[in-house]
């Protein structure tokens, strides 16, 4: 087991959330490596390296960026293999696997927390005996200057006030900071009420599996293979973890005050619907915006013009 460490998570919490969890993981999963990480760059080339020398499990303790992170860095040894090795005799992420260490501010990725998943309060997936395959949401998209790239996301990826607001969440203001104070929700909360004293929505036009649906007024769209998002916030979608496909659930054209009602419905599971919603089940949805937009994958945020979101499915396998 090879764990790659943020210990600026949670706003910075996270190494003594570590230090407290440490010993008790070491007793439940034996030694193991541990890299701080430094970079995107140093967490794929460390990754490389442990897995041509014969590692296959590698955990991500820090938040849901985190995660996403050490996600990147296995996809890109390959997404398309499901067993054997890449022509550069590495193995492909299908045949590595992925745990975490819940240190961060939400923790989505372990959501729902089943019995036995915490370690001094901290959710762990780190049993690796019997691991369970997942999808995995590829993102291919173009940026303002129509440079295209690919990302992963094996929570949840959005654009819109979401992603607004997240962007505000990982660089927070005075106000923002002083809210996670209190918790996660108050500072969610804080970063949605700024985000919506500038945002005006995005025109979209989006396609369900190649179906062109036509243009949309975007507030917020979300597109899931894990209902859970932003602290207590949770879809209603039938979406499961391995179904092979996404819940794609979008508002459009929301007042301020009916952002703030939708959010206090998701609180309590609910959107399905809700007035100026919409929802779908697909394999493959598009996105083309009349401007460029944030688009948000476990909580990292990137600029992106178009994007496609297609599942992988079972593209990598998880530590239970």
């Amino acid at each position: 087991m090879h764990v790659f460490l943020n210990a600026r998570a949670g706003y910075g919490r996270a190494r003594e959330r570590w230090e407290r969890v440490r010993p008790l993981l070491e007793e439940r999963a034996g030694g193991f490596e541990v890299t701080e990480i430094e970079s995107f760059g140093g967490v794929t080339d460390s990754l490389r390296s442990a897995a041509g020398v014969g590692e296959r499990v590698f955990v991500a303790a820090g938040g849901d960026g985190t995660v996403n992170l050490v996600l990147n860095a296995m996809m890109s040894l390959g997404d398309g293999a499901r067993s054997g090795t890449t022509d550069g005799g590495r193995p492909a992420a299908a045949d590595l696997v992925l745990g975490a260490v819940g240190l961060g501010s939400s923790n989505d990725f372990h959501k729902p927390v089943g019995a036995g998943a915490l370690l001094a309060g901290v959710p762990v997936k780190v049993d690796c005996a019997d691991p369970a395959p997942r999808d995995v949401i590829r993102i291919d998209l173009e940026d303002g200057d129509g440079r295209a790239a690919t990302r992963y996301a094996i929570i949840n990826a959005s654009l819109g006030i979401t992603a607004e607001a997240n962007a505000s969440f990982n660089e927070p203001s005075g106000v923002i900071r002083a809210a996670s104070r209190i918790s996660v929700d108050a500072a969610i909360v804080a970063a949605v009420l700024r985000t919506l004293a500038t945002y005006r929505d995005i025109g979209c036009r989006i396609a369900i599996d190649g179906a062109d649906e036509g243009e949309f007024s975007v507030s917020n769209l979300g597109v899931i293979k894990n209902p859970h998002f932003a602290g207590s916030f949770c879809y209603d979608t039938l979406v499961e973890p391995d179904d092979g496909r996404l819940g794609v659930n979008l508002c459009e054209r929301l007042t301020p005050f009916q952002v703030l009602t939708t959010l206090a419905a998701l609180r309590q599971r609910r959107f399905s619907g809700r007035p100026k919603t919409r929802m779908w089940m697909c394999e493959r949805v598009s996105i083309e915006g009349n401007r460029t937009f944030a688009l948000e994958t476990d909580g990292e945020v990137v600029r992106a013009r178009r994007a496609e979101f297609r599942a992988l499915p079972r593209g990598i396998r998880c530590c239970r």
